[in-house]
Order: structure tokens, then sequence, then C-alpha cells
């Protein structure tokens, strides 16, 4: 269990410190809000779909190929969504921030978070084979979470009352991390290869989400007090923490899964928030505040509930 815990640690607390220098250099006017904002767009336009298009162009879809186990995943992905997006128009008395509320609430860090743990939990050589079934499922949630999120705030952004679909359409075809994913995929299907020079240029850019990202968190950061919007930032961390994993992982058990499969069920479901939700958040017309404090609780508190989780699961012998 010590193991899960520094883990966790070496993890979650370079986003905690990265942050804190942000919200220290912002106090001391070191950088400013327009270096948070210019910030947050270099990272949407630029950094996060490098790292999107990296991540999909490399991703092995063949190898492990469990075409049921991919399925209920993507399906819970969109199912959780759904309803805490309906609950959250519910229930919501200040719409403004619907968008805001679900995205925190829903958006797990996939692409940062994930890995090392995977890595972790199926490090012998006899797992290689349930490491990458893991990663695969890795890489088509990534480009749900975002193709959602932006049907999210493309909906919530419209200027009129009325349902317009083609305006929806049109802004999440703009959208740079799905144009980040569907060239992705175009590389990926097609066998297509990226000059050196290029490939490096890449990976350069998406270098700069994870410091970038947490640096402009901090500067995002300040207590406001109890206000409406704190309530909301409590209620997403909780959804994020402790409602989606263990529904996730009620469900999934549900249906049959055990083993290997709810353990990698069970971790894409109780990481915390992503830093690329915050930025996408903070671009597209969002509420940064609810961003960027649900964001640091999940990242501090989820060293916490996953070491929790993994115990308690063990201790039942329901995860391998």
């Amino acid at each position: 269990m010590l193991d899960y815990i520094t883990l966790s640690l070496n993890i979650t607390m370079p986003f905690v410190l990265l942050a804190l220098l942000g919200f220290y250099m912002k106090r001391i006017k070191m950088i400013s809000d327009n270096f948070v904002a210019i910030g947050n767009k270099v990272i949407f336009y630029f950094a996060i779909p490098s790292t999107v298009f990296n991540n999909i162009r490399s991703a092995d879809l063949s190898n492990v190929f469990d075409a049921w186990f991919l399925t209920f995943n993507a399906l819970w992905l969109i199912v959780f969504f759904l309803i805490t997006w309906a609950l959250a128009v519910f229930f919501m008395r200040e719409k403004q921030y619907i968008s805001s509320f679900v995205n925190s609430a829903y958006r797990s860090s996939l692409s940062v978070v994930a890995p090392p743990l995977f890595m972790l939990m199926f490090f012998a050589e006899e797992d290689a084979d349930i490491l990458s079934k893991s990663i695969l499922a890795v890489s088509v949630l990534i480009i749900l979470s975002y193709m959602t999120a932006s049907v999210l705030f493309a909906f919530h952004n419209q200027k009129s009352e009325k349902i317009n679909l083609v305006g929806i359409f049109k802004t999440i075809a703009k959208n740079p991390i799905i144009i980040g994913v569907l060239i992705g995929l175009t590389f990926n299907i097609l066998g297509l290869k990226l000059p050196v020079f290029a490939a490096n240029t890449v990976s350069s850019l998406s270098g700069l989400v994870m410091p970038l990202a947490m640096i402009c968190v901090g500067g995002s950061l300040c207590f406001r007090g109890f206000d409406v919007r704190f309530k909301y930032v409590i209620v997403s961390a909780f959804v994020k923490l402790i409602i989606m994993p263990i529904s996730a992982v009620l469900v999934a058990y549900l249906f049959g899964f055990t083993g290997s499969d709810l353990t990698i069920i069970m971790i894409l479901n109780a990481l915390p928030m992503a830093v690329g939700a915050y930025v996408m958040q903070t671009e597209l017309g969002g509420d940064s505040y609810i961003g960027a404090t649900v964001l640091m609780i999940t990242m501090i508190l989820s060293a916490v509930t996953l070491t929790f989780y993994i115990f308690l699961f063990r201790l039942l012998d329901v995860l391998v």
C-alpha cells in the first residue's frame, strides 16, 4: 500500500506545487491575468491538440482489442456525462454554471495520471497484455471526453434559447482538440509517420501542457468565500472522486466485469479532473474559478481516494 501512496503523491504533488508557484507568481505580480489568458490559449490551441494527436497517433488500436470492454467504458462515460448534465440542468438554479460544473465532474486525467498508475498495477511481464488493454481504453476515452465536452460547451454557449444543431456542429468541428483527434486517427489508421523534426516539435508542444496549465491554474486561484460557486466546486469534486468511481465499479460488476478489467474501470473513473478540462473550460466560455478549484481539490484528494479504493477492493478480493 505504501507504494501506491508514494506513487500517487509523486504524480499529483508536482501539479499542486506548480499551481502554488503560479499562485505565488500572481501574488508578487510576476504574472498577470493577461498572462493566464494567453497561456490558456496557447495550451488550448496548440499544446493539448499536439498531446492528443501524439497519443492517438502512436496508440496500438488493435492489440488485445476487447470490443465489449471498450464498448462498456465508452457507453459508461457517455451515460454518466448525460446523467450528470441532466441532473445539473434540473437542480442548478444558476444556469450559467452548468457547463463548468458538469465538465469538472466527469473529465478524468486520462493522459497524465492514468498511465503511471496502470504501469504500477500491471508492471509484471505476464501483465503486458493488461497494460496494453488499459492504454487502449485510455485512448478511446480521451477522444470521447473531448467530444462530449465540445457538445456540452457548444450547447450552453448558444446565444439563442432555440437549439441550433448546425451551429453546435460547426463549433465542435472548429474545436482544435477535436481536429487533433481526427488527424491523429488518420495518421494511426493509415500508418503515416512524421519526420523527426516534426515529431520533436509536436512532442515539445505536448510538454507545455502540464507545467504551463498548472501555473495558469494557480494564477486563477482565489478564495471568494462560501458563495454559490464554491458550493458547486464541492459537489463537482465529490461527484468526480466518489460518485463516479463507485457507481462505475458497481455497474461494471453487475455486467460481469471482475479482476483486472474491474481494476482498470475503477482507475479510469477515480482519476482527478483533467488539466485539459480546465483549459478547455476556460477557453470555451466556462467559469475558470470552478475549473481551477475543482482541479486543485481533486488533484490533492485523489492521492488519498485512489489509494483507498485500491486497498479496499483488494481487501474485499474484488480486484486483482
